[in-house]
Formats: structure tokens, C-alpha cells, sequence
């Protein structure tokens, strides 16, 4: 009989009694009081045991209970003679009912907060309910998952069972590296005609009696600072200062992007410690759970780092960054459950600031059209359109740098307008840094928009980087079909367009180019005059 972990039956039991459209995975995580993280690693154990199947609603997962066939009647093997025949049956039967007393004593023992196990007089786990086998994977011995000081305790908490009495210590036990859950264990000397040479073990979990109210204040103060933050940069620094001062006062913190690209950060992110602390990073980011390390040498960092912890910032089931703690002392799992929530908080705010900007940055899109178009009917000097234009464009959009490059006679690219270009960047466009852009441009002919989260960012010439640049936008200017030049503008925040912002931002060099194209007929007929 298959057996389920608390945190699998909490999820089941919500689907059972909830409506198809309210189990995706931001309303499972609600209704179960668990973190997005948890839910949606336990969505997908129950997805692989063929218990659950999912539709796409958009983007999001809907999830359902799957529909199991009858199994029908299995054909009973045959037999050579009638005695072996009943000999197998009544093993059958017998294994049945070994099954049936065991499923029976595992519900008995699915407590929420209490593990329960048997162990040997050494504390190697002999038996265990499905709590500590969730908990503690592959544990094979109680002892591995103890701080080396609360050993002398539970020794001498054995020493009290071997006379015949119970003893209660309280112990921290190791959930993952750097982190612990604190327990009030009991353990138990097996009846006198029970077996011998074990020892029952019940642990109480702590957690939620250690949560103090200080801790609940912290959390509403930092979900209230999340909430009020007004763009992005002010929206880190302070989730990162009220978790320093409210929850715990860390070494030194980051936030990542999806790219494992820091857009927060307390310390210098040199080379070398970004070696030590990506890995961490990326399998939280990957496995959608928070990850931990022991201790990490990191160099010219303050203060010994006792633990790291890496915390998946979720957005509809893919992360969209992690929050990343390098603490001087050992984590407790009330912590953890903290950070998730808090990172939980900090993957919507995230989202609405993102869909605010990407919308605003539509609005200029439209802007830069108008102001384009009212340039381009009125202009008719060419030189004087390309840099009234340009003027218009790179204001309307926000953009700090820009330039037209338009092919000669020869098809040779040739600069032909540069606003607030640094001499450094200029002598690149000269130089070829910037060919592979360019080519890449006429290949593709549709916008090239480069941001630090594209893979092509990292393909940018280190200068590029140096000078600041966070976004890259190139624009084919067209005519009839076939580039003619391209108009290209660099800034040093984070553009996010959408999918039809693009497209606005492909129609501007739609528009200059019949506009260079207007202009030249013009001088062709002028010259016949």
C-alpha cells in the first residue's frame, strides 16, 4: 500500500476539496500554508508516482487528482500441484495483512510535527515514520544528524533508557548542511516483553514555538517594506535591511538574477567568489528549493562563513532569481521558513514592478513613433532627419548613447549621426568590436535587444561592459525590404520590452527608412530637373 509524506496528503486533500481553477500553484501554496518552494517539489513527486496530471492555463499549471483505471482481475498462476498452490496462497494472505497492520500503523504515527523512529543502542534508524523519512532522506543513523556538543546529552540520555527510563533532551537535528530544526526528543526503553537492543526515539518539533512574536513582527515589516518599495533598486536594498535587522544579522547578502548575475549585492562580486557561491546559487535556482552549505572560505570577505543559504525567488513555477545569505553562525529551519516567505513576497513585488516597467516602456515606444513621425513628414534634408530623429527616439525611449550607421555605395557600414557616444565606444564602432551585432542584424533583420540576462550580453566585448552598458538595442533601418542601415542606442539601466514593444520599436526603422527613402527619390529628381 502506498504510503504519502504530511506535506503530500496536506496537497492531496486540497485538490480533493477544491475547484479545478483554484489549484494552481499560488493558490495550493496559500490553502496549505506552505512555501512555493514546497508545494511545487511535492507537485512534482506526486506528478512522477502518476498521482497527479496538470493542464497549462496560459503560462501557469493547473493541477488535478489523475484518473486511475480499474486494474481488472489478474489471472491466478498456475499451479503444478494444489498443496504448493495453498502454501503460496497463504504467504500471500499473510504478506497482505503484514501490509495492511503496517499502512495502519503509518497513519497512526503521520503526525505533522512529531517524528517518531526506532533505533539501535549505537542510534542506527531501524524504522522510522514518513515525517522523519521527508526531513531527514537517507538518513541512516541519528547520530550523523547531530551537532557535535549534543552528543554527550543523548549519550547520557541512553544511559538513562538502558536503566529502564525514559529520558527528554533537547537537540538541534541537521535538516541539510548549515541548517537545523530544533526538537525535544524523547527516548524510550522498549517494553520488557518487547525486543531488545533498540530504543524508540519521538521527537516534538520546536519551530513554530520558537517563532516569537518578534519574528512575526519582522516578517509584516518586511513584507509591509516590500509592498511600499518604490522601483526595484530601493525594492532589494530594503528587503535585504529588514531581513539584516529584523531576522537575522548575516555577513553579507546578494540577490541574483536568473543569469546568476548579482543585481544586489553587499560585497565586491569578484571572480573568485563568484566560484564559490554560483554553484549554491544555480541549485536553488534549479532544484526550486533552498539550498545550504557549510562552511565557505571566502576571500577578503569579514567574519568566518559558518553558512551560506541560497533561496529561490518563484514566479509561476520557475525561479527568477535566489537570495543568498552568507551567515556567521548555523542556520535554524525557523529561519528557512522565513526566508521563503519573505522570498515568496519579494517574487511578487518583483513581477508587478516588471509588468509596471514593461508597460511604461510600451507607452514610450508609441511616444518615439509619434515624435518620429512628425519629424519625418516635416523634414526633408537628410543629414537633418537622421539626427532629429535620433534626438527623438533616444529620448522618447530613455536611452543615454546612440548612433545611425547607414550603408554607402560600396555597402559599407558608415556612422553617420553619434549623440553622447564616449570616445571609448566610438573608437569600437570603428574598430569592429561591434560587427558581430551588426551582421547578426542583417541576418535576423528585426531588433537586436541585448539586456545582461541574454546570453549575448556575455558575449559583449569586456569594454562594452565596463562602460556601464545594461542595454543594447539595435534597430534595422529598412527599405523595400533589404537593410540599409541600422540605428543603435545603448543604456546603462535594464530595458524590459515586450513582445509588441519590439514590434513598435521595429516599425521606427521601418519608418526611417522610407523616409531615407522619400528623401533620396527627392534628390534623384532634383538632380534630373
Amino acid at each position: 500500500m502506498e504510503t504519502y509524506s504530511d506535506t503530500e496528503q496536506l496537497i492531496l486533500s486540497y485538490l480533493r476539496s477544491h475547484r479545478p481553477e483554484e489549484c494552481m500553484l499560488d493558490k495550493i501554496s496559500r490553502g496549505t500554508g506552505k512555501s512555493r518552494a514546497t508545494v511545487l517539489k511535492y507537485l512534482g513527486i506526486l506528478h512522477a508516482k502518476g498521482l497527479l496530471e496538470y493542464t497549462f492555463v496560459g503560462r501557469s499549471k493547473l493541477w488535478k487528482i489523475k484518473e486511475r483505471s480499474g486494474t481488472g482481475e489478474q489471472a491466478a498462476p498456475a499451479a503444478a500441484h494444489a498443496e504448493e498452490e495453498a502454501d503460496l496462497a497463504a504467504l500471500a494472505f499473510a504478506l497482505y495483512e503484514a501490509r495492511r497492520q503496517e499502512a495502519d500503523l503509518a497513519d497512526r504515527l503521520a503526525l505533522p510535527e512529531t517524528i517518531v523512529l526506532t533505533v539501535t543502542d549505537d542510534l542506527r534508524v531501524l524504522a522510522a515514520n514518513r515525517l522523519f523519512a521527508s526531513l531527514f532522506p537517507e538518513t541512516r543513523g541519528l547520530r550523523d544528524l547531530l551537532r557535535p556538543v549534543d552528543e554527550t546529552r543523548v549519550d547520557g540520555a541512553l544511559r538513562s533508557v538502558k536503566t529502564g527510563r525514559a529520558a527528554t533532551v533537547e537537540l538541534d537535528l541537521r535538516e541539510k548542511a548549515g541548517i537545523y530544526r530544533p526538537y525535544a526528543v524523547t527516548l524510550v526503553p522498549p517494553p520488557a516483553a518487547g525486543p531488545a537492543g533498540c530504543v524508540a526515539v519521538i521527537g516534538e518539533d520546536l519551530s513554530s514555538r520558537r517563532r516569537t512574536k518578534r519574528d512575526l513582527e519582522a516578517l509584516l515589516y518586511i513584507i509591509r517594506s516590500v509592498g511600499t518599495a518604490p522601483d526595484e533598486e530601493h525594492l532589494l536594498e530594503g528587503t535585504m535591511t529588514g531581513i539584516r535587522e529584523k531576522l537575522v544579522p548575516y555577513l553579507h547578502a546578494a540577490v541574483f538574477t536568473p543569469g546568476g548575475h548579482p543585481a544586489y549585492a553587499t560585497f565586491e562580486p569578484s571572480d573568485d567568489r563568484m566560484a564559490t557561491v554560483l554553484p549554491l546559487v544555480k541549485e536553488s535556482m534549479e532544484q526550486l528549493e533552498t539550498a545550504a552549505a557549510g562552511p565557505l572560505a571566502l576571500p577578503g570577505i569579514g567574519g568566518e562563513v559558518k553558512s551560506a543559504l541560497a533561496v529561490p525567488i518563484i514566479e509561476e513555477e520557475e525561479a527568477t532569481g535566489a537570495v543568498l545569505l552568507l551567515l556567521g553562525s548555523e542556520a535554524s529551519a525557523t529561519l528557512v521558513e522565513s526566508l521563503e516567505i519573505v522570498a515568496d513576497e519579494l517574487a511578487s513585488a518583483l513581477k508587478m514592478q516588471r509588468l509596471d516597467r514593461e508597460r511604461s516602456e510600451y507607452v514610450n515606444t508609441l511616444l518615439a513613433l509619434n515624435r518620429l513621425s512628425g519629424i519625418l513628414n516635416d523634414a526633408r534634408d537628410e543629414a537633418s532627419m537622421l539626427e532629429r530623429s535620433i534626438e527623438a527616439v533616444m529620448g522618447a525611449l530613455g536611452f543615454e548613447m546612440g548612433c545611425v550607421y547607414l550603408l554607402d555605395e560600396a555597402d559599407e557600414m558608415v556612422p553617420r549621426v553619434q549623440r553622447n557616444m564616449p570616445e571609448s565606444l566610438r573608437q569600437m564602432c570603428l574598430s569592429g568590436v561591434f560587427d558581430a551585432l551588426f551582421e547578426r542584424a542583417f541576418a535576423e533583420q528585426k531588433v537586436v535587444y541585448i539586456t545582461p540576462e541574454a546570453p549575448a550580453y556575455a558575449a559583449l566585448d569586456e569594454a562594452v561592459r565596463a562602460q556601464g552598458v545594461r542595454t543594447v538595442l539595435i534597430m534595422p533601418i529598412k527599405i523595400g525590404g533589404e537593410v540599409v542601415g541600422l540605428l543603435n542606442m545603448g543604456s546603462g539601466r535594464e530595458k524590459c520590452y515586450m513582445r509588441t514593444s519590439l514590434e513598435n520599436l521595429s516599425s521606427i526603422g521601418l519608418q526611417l527608412g522610407l523616409a531615407l527613402e522619400r528623401s533620396r527619390l527627392a534628390r534623384e529628381l532634383e538632380a534630373r530637373g
